[in-house]
């Protein structure tokens, strides 16, 4: 079976990009590096084989998952161990998307892994029980949406400035932006990545790096021949060797060795 993804309709749209669902992945490689989005990921395990991500390269211990792992934004890649990977589904939450729905500033899970239990509690177990006896991906994404209007208690809106932030960001991933939209917000400085952070989980200048990043593993996920150097004033940077540092930053990798999983998958690489 081919991966599945589903848009919630309102007023789910505004907090969760998608839901998606993976059967068993079945790869060469044993771990894969899953690189910086921006954004807040929800992994529910629906197989036997316990999950396990490492922090980087040289960890060889990891954190191990039986169930449901939140996947906080991320400065930097990690590691997820694909030696035995069953079937999954999960949500990608737009920035700032899933305060709402776990009470806590997303700056609380900034560069970590949590099990959703330590969250929900033994709901969170109950939610995965009903969702592997769902007889189809369709009745998955009904029921997480159901699950997550449960949680959608009070109405919930992303901050004015941070909703204006995250837009021109997105558009216009320019560190030297950060200031003009800063001042367009009309806050100062302090209470403004105060906000930003709170909601969305990494500072304005980090978010911004990486939406610039991501803006071109995008253009060269396709597999075209690059030239590196157009690609690098094309994206924003001051020339290539500034484009293989963030590079390197984020991925741990130079942009001559990136090789995405699928054209679809621009932000896992085999590691």
């Amino acid at each position: 079976m081919i991966p599945r993804f589903h848009r919630p309709g309102a007023p789910l749209d505004a907090f969760a990009e998608c839901f998606w669902y993976f059967p068993a992945y079945v790869v060469a490689h044993r771990r894969e590096r899953a690189l910086p989005t921006g954004t807040l990921e929800l992994v529910i395990n629906l197989g036997n084989d316990r999950m396990r991500i490492f922090r980087d390269d040289q960890d060889m211990l990891g954190q191990h998952f039986d169930d449901s792992v939140i996947c906080g934004p991320h400065s930097r890649y990690f590691v997820l161990d694909t030696s035995q990977s069953g079937p999954a589904v999960g949500i990608h939450f737009r920035p700032g998307g899933a305060t709402p729905f776990f009470a806590l500033p997303a700056d609380e899970l900034t560069d970590r892994h949590v099990a959703l239990e330590d969250l929900w509690g033994p709901w969170a177990c109950e939610v995965r029980e009903r969702l592997m006896q769902a007889s189809s991906p369709e009745r998955m994404f009904l029921l997480l949406e159901q699950v997550l209007l449960s949680r959608f208690r009070e109405p919930h809106v992303l901050h004015p400035a941070v909703a204006y932030a995250v837009r021109k960001l997105a558009a216009f991933p320019d560190v030297a932006r950060i200031c003009q939209v800063q001042n367009e917000t009309g806050y100062g400085a302090k209470r403004f990545i105060e906000l930003f952070s709170g909601s969305v989980g990494l500072t304005p200048k980090v978010y911004s790096r990486i939406q610039r990043f991501q803006a071109v593993i995008g253009r060269i996920a396709r597999g075209d021949q690059v030239d590196w150097a157009g690609v690098a004033i094309d994206g924003g940077y001051c020339d290539q060797s500034h484009l293989n540092r963030e590079f390197r930053a984020f991925s741990g990798i130079t942009p001559p060795l990136y090789r995405p999983v699928a054209k679809h998958r621009p932000s896992h690489i085999a590691a």
